[in-house]
């Protein structure tokens, strides 16, 4: 029932605490965590027990559904929450890479759930999660991402998971994610771009300082924007398939020591944050991993980690021979241009709550991943690619 699933920290009991671990509670604190756009995410510490002999966590992570009711809606559109709580239940046992151990995984019972509640482990005890702003994975670290990527992709190879319903659609044509974000970029550009402009003090899309970026920009943003999605959605729907995480962006991966005072740089990686989980081509998941989160010194060696990766995804699942190098490099390279027009429409809705004080950070953040990404577009020719599809 919704009534017994908390709907932000304070509704959070020791009761129902309890009842999710199988241990009586008597005392925690809860703290607010950094969330993402349509989950709230907190921290229960300081757990103490009425039995002194369990041995169970002091501190757990608990993901919730956003109070926000319209980015609630908006994840119940793309059947964010029932992604995830699928995975967790069906999946992460099956799946060879890791993620957070879930203790328990609740919701109100509908077919695509509005509330839920996924109790977790608390990563923060021997892992280090990297920082888009200040702690960017290094160069080893992207191939350490790819090749995890590689892991996922080759187990899932045109497998029956690629046919879930909750996946994808039944035709199996591919659809971007956040497409309705995506196809949004039209209306938001112009206010994104006034909103940057007043945060940050520079015209975004001077022509004389990013022509090829800014002429990509207004390709994507304008009447051509439903055009452009399909004819990208065309060529990746003829590609094979396999279960894409969705969303390896840096702050949604981990470094977990393997065992106490393991150096972080030999840890192995987890991820987090299944929400955007859904069926492609391996292309689109290397673009989020790497476009926004590696400085471009780093990015700019992608060309022959996607290499790498592919030889490592053969080796693993040689029935993948049949996904070219090109058909990857094609595929990486267009499925920029969803994440900058995503990027665009939710940066229209966010920029104006960054100017509080604790807005610092996400301030820098998006600086850093819009330059990041307008960087990659114009150095991965996507401009070309783009305007030979609107021919």
């Amino acid at each position: 029932m919704t009534r017994l699933i908390p709907t932000d920290g304070e509704s959070i009991t020791a009761g129902w605490l309890a009842e999710m671990i199988g241990a009586p509670v008597s005392d925690f604190s809860v703290t607010v965590l950094e969330g993402g756009v349509v989950s709230d995410v907190f921290r229960i510490h300081d757990v103490r027990y009425a039995s002194p002999n369990t041995d169970a966590p002091t501190s757990f992570v608990i993901k919730l559904a956003t109070r926000s009711s319209e980015r609630r809606q908006m994840a119940i559109s793309c059947g964010l929450y029932l992604k995830e709580l699928n995975f967790f239940r069906v999946l992460a046992i099956q799946t060879p890479i890791r993620s957070p151990e879930v203790y328990a995984c609740v919701d109100d019972g509908k077919a695509n759930p509005e509330r839920f509640a996924i109790l977790m482990e608390d990563l923060s005890h021997r892992s280090k999660v990297f920082d888009q702003v200040k702690d960017p994975p290094t160069e080893k670290d992207a191939r350490n991402i790819a090749l995890e990527a590689a892991k996922l992709h080759a187990h899932y190879w045109e497998s029956d998971v690629t046919r879930l319903p909750w996946l994808g659609r039944a035709d199996g044509r591919y659809v971007f994610p956040l497409d309705a974000l995506s196809r949004s970029s039209p209306v938001s550009y112009p206010l994104f771009s006034t909103l940057w402009q007043k945060m940050y003090k520079e015209d975004l899309f001077d022509t004389e300082r990013s022509n090829e970026a800014t002429r990509l920009t207004q390709l994507l943003c304008g009447p051509s924007c439903d055009f452009i999605h399909d004819r990208i959605y065309d060529i990746l729907s003829s590609r094979p398939k396999t279960l894409l995480h969705g969303d390896m962006r840096a702050d949604n991966v981990f470094r977990s020591r393997r065992s106490p005072g393991t150096a972080v740089e030999q840890s192995h990686l987890t991820f987090i944050d299944w929400q955007l989980m859904h069926v492609g081509p391996p292309g689109p998941e290397l673009t989020e991993a790497w476009i926004s989160s590696l400085e471009p010194e780093v990015r700019r060696k992608d060309l022959a980690m996607l290499r790498e990766y592919r030889d490592a995804l053969v080796s693993l699942n040689p029935s993948a021979e049949s996904y070219t190098y090109e058909m990857l490099v094609e595929d990486y390279s267009l499925s920029c241009c969803f994440w900058l027009t995503t990027l665009i429409t939710a940066g229209a809705a966010s920029l104006q709550s960054f100017d509080q004080s604790e807005g610092v950070r996400m301030q820098r953040l998006w600086e850093k991943m819009i330059t990041r990404v307008l960087t990659a577009v114009t150095e991965l020719s996507c401009l070309s690619r783009v305007e030979a599809l609107v021919r």
